[in-house]
């Protein structure tokens, strides 16, 4: 039975048709995964469904009944919650009054104890043990993701739109996520689930849709799809070498690393990356993997030896280890990475203005023709430098900071989660960077939480459980099975 159907939605921002006539339908019991590539109009077409945005032509049908365009409020009590991937949980309030939120019970005083007592139930259902009455904002982002999911359904949604919901989660955690949503699919329930990571979209999804450039490019039952085939759709080309192989040699030792220790987050890592080197630090969520990084970058007090090309290096500060040759790009590009609300070319040269100043004021002609050169360089795709850098694609977002990083010359670079939230076509543009950056001397190290990319990219990794090294593979020794032996094995 279809349960929700939409009808050659269309809507245009400034003159730039985003949504351009797209199709969608949705049956009662089923995941029908929406993918593309980022900008392909996936957060457009689910905002339109949910009701945030209203569409420039076309409908939306519920169960045969036409949705009032633009009015979130309608399509939530006619039984449609949208998951966005940035919650909009409260994190001062509890987990029973985020459920509620909007629907609390009680006049004129809240019905607390009932409202905790419903609220327990819709996790119980979910298999998530919480305190009801815990803050959300001291919870996992795991269990924050199931009190999104307890709220839709304490609704009484019948369609649950999912918008990368694993983005942040671990690969344990993803498990548990996927089993949910098998078990509301088994309910009744119509699901749209979005996500770059093909294996949980093959994993779950009945049927996927796919997206390019505003329009449906393609429609069919998941068992009709392979990984070659969905990339070409989402990408109009084929993607043949996902990780493109590297050639040039390997030189000296760049980065060496001893004792390195900050406890309770790790200690005694030890290990090497040479110029023109990709070194891949894994290991589960928790490990210590991005606390290395930054300890590296001076973010964090450590203790050890840390060598930068054959000398003691010590960073009290980012600044003062991007001074030395060593740089961080955060996992979290939005949170700690950019300013959103400056334009593009702020954003690459303002860990740099020094560079561009004389007698205390900024040479401004200077900064921009360095910024105009950088995004060049790094294939950062904007209609302006002067645009914000919010508004830009999760992988122009991601190469406008190894713009930054890189105006100044570098030994080291610390890449974590580089392609988290990025399309594959972006993928493949950040994996051709990096040879690039490698090919030219600069030694690489990638902390990943994603087996393919460890793999594919890496000619070693550094595996680390629980704030210790447990092994060190090779490139050519290195098997999914092997990795994920020593990140849960005791160091």
């Amino acid at each position: 039975m279809t349960l929700l159907a939409a009808d050659a939605l269309s809507k245009t921002y400034s003159g730039v048709r985003v949504l351009d006539a797209v199709d969608f339908d949705l049956r009662a019991g089923e995941v029908h995964a929406l993918v593309g590539e980022n900008g392909a109009g996936k957060s457009t077409l689910i905002k339109i469904l949910g009701g945030a945005v209203a569409p420039d032509s076309g409908t939306v049908l519920l169960e045969g009944a036409r949705l009032a365009p633009g009015d979130p409020r309608e399509a939530r009590r006619r039984g449609i919650s949208l998951v966005y991937q940035e919650f909009t949980l409260v994190p001062e309030l509890s987990v029973a009054e985020n459920i509620f939120l909007g629907a609390e019970r009680g006049r004129p005083f809240l019905a607390r104890a009932a409202m905790a007592a419903s609220a327990r139930r819709r996790l119980d259902d979910l298999g998530v043990r919480l305190d009801a009455r815990a803050p959300v904002g001291s919870l996992s982002v795991a269990h924050q993701q199931m009190v999104e999911i307890a709220r839709a359904l304490e609704a009484d949604a019948r369609v649950l739109i999912l918008d990368e919901p694993t983005a942040s989660l671990s690969p344990h955690e993803v498990e548990r996520l996927l089993a949910v949503v098998g078990h509301l699919r088994a309910r009744g329930l119509g699901i749209v689930y979005i996500s770059h990571r093909f294996e949980e979209v093959f994993a779950v999804a009945d049927r996927l849709t796919v997206l390019r450039d505003g329009r449906r490019v393609a429609s069919a039952p998941a068992r009709e799809f392979d990984r070659a085939s969905l990339i070409r759709a989402m990408v109009g080309r084929d993607v043949s070498e996902e990780f493109p192989a590297r050639t040039a040699p390997v030189g000296e030792v760049a980065l060496s690393v001893r004792g390195l220790t900050c406890s309770p987050r790790f200690s005694e890592v030890d290990f090497d990356v040479r110029r023109g080197e990709v070194v891949g630090l894994a290991g589960l969520v928790g490990a210590g993997r991005t606390s290395v990084g930054l300890a590296l970058a001076g973010a964090l007090a450590a203790g050890g030896e840390v060598r930068l090309a054959g000398r003691p290096f010590q960073a009290r500060s980012p600044g003062a280890a991007i001074a030395q040759g060593l740089a961080y790009v955060t996992e979290d590009r939005k949170g700690r990475g950019l300013f959103p609300e400056l334009s593009a070319a702020a954003n690459i040269t303002i860990a740099d203005l020094g560079a561009f100043a004389r007698g205390g004021l900024l040479a401004v002609r200077r900064e921009r023709d360095a910024a105009a050169r950088a995004a060049r360089d790094f294939d950062v795709r904007v209609s302006s430098l002067a645009q914000p850098a919010a508004t830009l694609s999760g992988g122009n977002q991601q190469k406008l900071l190894l713009a930054r990083f890189l105006l100044r010359p570098l030994r080291v670079l610390v890449l974590d989660e580089p392609t988290r939230g990025v399309d594959v076509g972006a993928r493949a543009e950040i994996y051709g960077l990096m040879n690039r950056l490698a090919a030219g001397g600069l030694a690489i190290l990638m902390i990943s939480s994603e087996l393919p990319e460890l793999l594919g990219m890496s000619d070693r990794v550094v595996v680390m459980r629980e704030g210790r090294v447990t092994g060190t593979v090779t490139r050519a020794e290195a098997t999914p099975d092997m990795v994920m032996a020593l990140a849960t094995r005791a160091a």
